[in-house]
């Protein structure tokens, strides 16, 4: 290994398949985070610490990755945590493509700075989430559409294959949302009025269960979604809405049971209908 100090925020480690090779690992455990790889990148920043004085600052250690043409590992350590995390936001907009709901930008701003990754953490692997169902769901769609073309008996509407199609295609959509790796998901919202503001920007054919809580020792509105039988696309297109009136709490099951069992619940099972008629 060989480190070198690149500027005052900023060491650099090359880690050489030798390296690698000596530790039994491969660059797939790296990228797959086993227990054996994270144990070596801690010994990695200890050896950092003892070669040239890397002092990381914060509750987390930034770090960046790439694998070079000879297959060695260029590790990019930065003791800069709020620099290392602008610079991930600006990759994740510039280089991927990304855009982050204001508000949601807003949110990472409040959040103390151990949470910051977490959060962004599960807001990517929500986003992932709905648009692998998605995808998945637009290819299956667009290949049982050229099956249809290429199908030389016409299918007259109400026909019994016809009718065999669209039970297929049901079920194929069911299929997909199961994929989806979250059910639930919910929002903090400041008030009352607010609420009332979300719910007339969803449809009134969305199916998806809805309860709100409020926080007694804040006075603080939650709204907490439920999925049901709503397809991905509309589930997606809620939680982005979502976004506009309140800020990104969880998915996880726990949080909201949590909410459950701790706020005062306003409304439960049908919140969105109810506030839509005020």
């Amino acid at each position: 290994m060989k480190f070198t100090r690149v500027n005052k925020d900023t060491v650099n480690c090359i880690i050489t398949e030798d390296d690698m090779d000596e530790q039994g690992l491969r660059l797939e455990d790296l990228f797959d985070k086993s227990q054996e790889a994270m144990d070596f990148l801690h010994e990695v920043m200890e050896k950092a610490a003892a070669e040239v004085d890397y002092k990381p600052q914060g509750a987390f250690t930034p770090m960046q990755i790439t694998v070079l043409p000879d297959h060695s590992i260029s590790l990019t350590l930065s003791e800069n945590t709020e620099g290392a995390f602008a610079d991930m936001l600006k990759n994740l907009t510039e280089k991927a493509g990304l855009r982050f709901p204001k508000n949601f930008l807003e949110e990472l701003g409040d959040v103390p700075e151990e949470d910051r990754i977490p959060k962004l953490s599960e807001y990517l692997q929500s986003l992932k989430d709905f648009t692998n169902s998605v995808k998945n769901m637009v290819e299956k769609t667009s290949s049982d559409m050229n099956d249809k073309e290429d199908d030389s008996i016409p299918v007259k509407r109400g026909s019994v294959r016809q009718t065999r199609i669209e039970n297929r295609d049901e079920k194929r959509v069911s299929e997909e949302l199961e994929k989806i790796g979250f059910k639930t998901f919910a929002f903090s919202i400041k008030d009352l009025r607010t609420a009332i503001l979300l719910s007339k920007q969803i449809p009134d054919d969305v199916v998806m269960g809805s309860t709100l809580y409020r926080n007694p020792s804040d006075n603080m509105f939650y709204m907490v979604f439920d999925r049901k039988d709503e397809n991905a696309k509309t589930f997606a297109a809620v939680f982005s809405v979502c976004y506009e009136f309140g800020k990104f709490v969880t998915t996880k099951d726990s949080i909201i049971c949590h909410m459950d069992e701790n706020f005062d619940t306003v409304l439960n099972g049908d919140a969105i209908e109810r506030l839509r008629s005020l």
